[in-house]
């Protein structure tokens, strides 16, 4: 039956939960956007936001999103040729990218990449504050100002804007947790099957990782709910059946993503499993409280002092039933302890324990807090009573983080005012519906929840900036935001390419992820998704890491340029100008009579001159004997004999400080070995051994002296011969190179034999044909693609196709087609129950 003014009670009902999600949405886009304008950083001021992976990692993978859908890429959606000289791109995307909202960078210019981020980064937190504004109205009927509220509160929450706010990927699970309770909820109604598929399957495909730890919060929201129900027994395991296949289907649908990701990380350089260990109580419960600040290294578990406070009315509030209240109170303590206890702990992240930020599932309590503060206030609005008491656990819990060093300056004022403000809101107000002649006035009511909603804004707004503060303090910032000197260097790279011809390598001097950030080809790739054999096979040529191995840098050495067909290179000169220097170089594909580079090599201690040479095919260096004199400093002289002209190159992987050659200039060693930090030095050039032969390099270890290699340290390079086997690689390789997005063709000279060399890594998915023939799996030629010659054929054509994807694609459709099935079923038993409703 319509109102009177003509909308149906189901279209008020819906205009009444999405003012509360609207509300939400729009305070903390407000809110973030403060903190901004307050702190001075990007895009409001001059600070950089991008601080450790952000700038490094993802804001260089948008970038190179940007390229793909602009058509600018050397590349596409399942390969990338610019980075570490080409490997798959396909499980990169769907670890950091899959978000639909990644796609919104397109709409931005490509020198607005830092504000395409900010602009996602803010959508990200605004959705998460209306998707919990949404569930919770759908989840029992409430006042909805206070729905709103708690929206903000979990939107801004501790671990979003400690962890959430410079991992972009990281804040789809926290948009995820309120709508995989919201699948619970259509779980227990038997409704919205196909949604039900669509949303588990959306945030699977956005970040499968924290995909994982919401699918865990949604199983528990699930059986607290089925415990609370006054469904029958039957039904409650019907809905428990439901939610699982829903889960299933919906991870299976993205299985053309997921499973490119599990074989890739699979084959992915492993970085060591960090050791956890359990903060102190003191420190874990001031998480709990406003402007605190842990960068990592605990739970953040902020969401208001609102909020808080009306979490801990539930077990004061009479009106709680108290079945629920005892569920809701266990689940919510449970879930917090399995953050302290180490096997649970290994769990919420899929076991393994993460070296940087250790609780990374800490938004999973920030909703459940917030969901049990909508419980208590949904079945009736706590009274005195219940404030008080949630009043008396608020003050245990400041009494127990009181020695906390998490807590910054001023936070006691701030809790005060703010529980003091929420009592007295909350207190008003249930004193005025016991009124009569007030319990029709709409107005003060209206007026407590809009002081409250600003009370609620100022504090997380005042939070933010000093979580933002704290953090910039401690975490280094890895890069500015994109600016007039950023584009001088994408434009000279542009202008020097000629991809496929030869590659054009920027370096790894503003991020190891320059290639894409600036464009051209390098070496340079952060990704936890770098395979192990490219890393292995790039630090035995004398390449450098950093990262467990998982950020590889460029190597500025002509021998490596020539294995790998850089033909142009862009060095920083003064004021970070970019200079590009050319040289000739074979082309991408060269032609060997044998294959001289299949031993296997100890990178543990590697003679990277020879393996150079294997892979080169020429001999073009000296590896001089030296003897070593250790100071009483520490520091350290090598002294070896060359021939006079060379050039004197210096490899020590394992070796941090600096390194000289005869009083000349000082070159850094950048290898260390301690908890959190990883890195491996790349090959050095110390400059022209002198006319005496006389190699006499001086080692400086700072304060930490070290070992040194005890052979194949020193290799002196013949310029000469060098350019003779770039000459006989250039006259025998290909005449013509094309690449597509993820194919590769070349044009061999009429009779060539042996082996047709790509210099691109050999990574499982490559296939390859000799004259149109049948594809067949490369040869590894020193961890480079090799393709055997008939000696009759003057062409091969290579592939790429993502290992898992195949698969994943036939596991995808067979789940479309199961959950159409569904569906149809559904549809058709519907129908006949109309039917025979009819009939009757």
């Amino acid at each position: 039956m319509a109102s009177e003014d003509g909308d149906s009670p189901g279209a008020q009902r819906r205009r009444s939960a999405l003012l509360p999600a609207v509300v939400a949405f729009v305070l903390v886009a407000a809110v973030f956007a403060a903190s901004g304008i307050i702190r001075g950083t990007y895009p409001f001021g001059s600070l950089s936001r991008s601080t450790n992976d952000l700038g490094t990692q993802y804001i260089p993978f948008f970038a190179h999103l940007w390229d793909v859908l602009h058509g600018r890429a050397q590349g596409d959606l399942l390969f990338n040729w610019q980075s570490a000289f080409g490997v798959g791109f396909l499980a990169d995307l769907g670890v950091d990218l899959g978000s639909p909202l990644s796609l919104l960078v397109g709409l931005f210019p490509r020198d607005r990449i830092d504000l395409a981020v900010y602009v996602i980064t803010t959508l990200k937190l605004s959705l998460a504050a209306a998707a919990m504004a949404t569930l919770l109205m759908k989840m029992r009927p409430g006042p909805r100002w206070v729905a709103a509220m708690l929206g903000v509160s979990y939107g801004v929450c501790g671990w979003a804007l400690d962890d959430g706010s410079y991992v972009p990927m990281w804040l789809d699970g926290l948009i995820a947790v309120p709508m995989f309770f919201l699948v619970a909820e259509w779980s227990l109604r038997r409704t919205n099957r196909l949604l039900s598929v669509l949303v588990v399957g959306l945030f699977w495909l956005s970040n499968f990782y924290t995909a994982y730890m919401a699918t865990i919060a949604g199983g528990i929201y699930l059986l607290a709910r089925v415990l609370t129900s006054d469904l029958s027994w039957s039904l409650r395991l019907r809905a428990i059946v439901r939610h699982g296949i829903s889960f299933v289907l919906g991870m299976a649908l993205v299985a053309p993503i997921l499973l490119p990701i599990i074989t890739t990380n699979r084959a992915a350089t492993p970085s060591p499993s960090g050791i956890f260990h359990p903060s102190a109580l003191d420190i874990f419960l001031s998480r709990l409280l406003p402007l605190s600040e842990g960068v990592g290294r605990t739970a953040s578990l902020y969401v208001g002092t609102a909020a808080l406070l009306l979490a801990l009315t539930m077990p004061f509030n009479k009106f709680v039933p108290w079945r629920t209240k005892t569920v809701w109170v266990i689940t919510t303590v449970l879930v917090a302890l399995s953050f302290r206890w180490p096997p649970t702990q290994k769990f919420w992240h899929a076991f393994d324990t993460p070296n940087g930020s250790q609780y990374r599932e800490a938004f999973v309590l920030c909703g459940v807090i917030v969901v049990i503060a909508w419980v208590s206030v949904a079945h009736k609005l706590p009274g005195p009573i219940a404030l008080l008491g949630a009043a008396a656990l608020l003050v245990v819990i400041t009494v127990l983080s009181d020695g906390s060093p998490l807590l910054t300056e001023h936070w006691m004022p701030v809790l005060i005012g703010s529980a003091a403000v929420t009592v007295v809101a909350f207190g008003t107000i249930w004193v005025l519906r016991r009124i009569p002649r007030t319990r029709r006035v709409k107005w003060p009511v209206a007026a407590a929840f809009a002081v409250l909603l600003v009370v609620v804004a100022v504090e997380t707004t005042w939070t933010a900036v000093i979580t933002d503060e704290r953090r910039a303090r401690v975490l280094s910032t890895s890069a500015a935001a994109w600016d007039e000197k950023q584009t001088a260097r994408y434009d000279a790279l542009q202008a020097a390419g000629q991809w496929p011809r030869y590659r054009t390598d920027p370096g790894t001097s503003i991020t190891p992820n320059d290639p894409m950030l600036l464009g051209g080809q390098g070496a340079g790739l952060y990704s936890s998704l770098l395979p192990h054999s490219v890393n292995e096979m790039l630090t035995s040529l004398g390449f450098g890491w950093s990262g467990y191995g998982r950020a590889s840098h460029s190597l500025d050495n002509p021998v490596t340029d020539a294995i790998f067909s850089v033909g142009a290179r862009m060095r920083l000169v003064a004021d970070g100008a970019p200079s590009i220097t050319r040289s000739d170089a074979p082309p991408l594909v060269t032609v060997r009579r044998r294959l001289g580079a299949e031993t296997a090599v100890d990178t543990n201690a590697p003679n990277a001159y020879a393996i150079q040479e294997r892979l080169l095919g020429s001999t073009v260096y000296e590896v001089p004997k030296y003897k070593g004199t250790r100071f009483a400093t520490g520091d350290v002289k090598l002294v070896a004999a060359c021939t006079p002209g060379t050039s004197a190159y210096l490899f020590m992987p394992r070796v941090g400080g600096r390194a000289r050659l005869a009083d000349g200039q000082w070159h850094a060693l950048n290898a260390t070995r301690r908890p959190g930090i990883n890195t491996s030095s790349a090959m050095i050039s110390l400059g022209t051994v002198p006319k005496t032969g006389v190699v006499l390099i001086e080692l400086d270890f700072g304060d930490a002296p070290q070992g040194i290699s005890p052979a194949n340290a020193i290799g002196c390079l013949d310029q000469q011969a060098l350019a003779k086997a770039v000459r006989r690689l250039r006259m025998s390789g290909a005449t013509d190179v094309e690449a597509g997005g993820h194919s590769l063709h070349a044009t061999l000279r009429p009779g060539s034999t042996g082996y047709a060399v790509v210099a691109v890594p050999k990574i499982d998915g490559w296939m390859c044909s000799v004259g149109g023939g049948k594809a067949q799996v490369p040869r590894d030629y020193g961890g480079l693609i090799a393709v055997p010659l008939t000696g009759t054929a003057d062409r091969i054509d290579c592939s790429f196709v993502p290992p898992g994807l195949r698969r994943g694609l036939a596991i995808g459709g067979a789940a479309a087609v199961l959950t159409l099935g569904i569906v149809l079923l559904g549809a058709v038993r519907r129908r006949r129950r109309r039917t025979g409703d009819l009939n009757r």
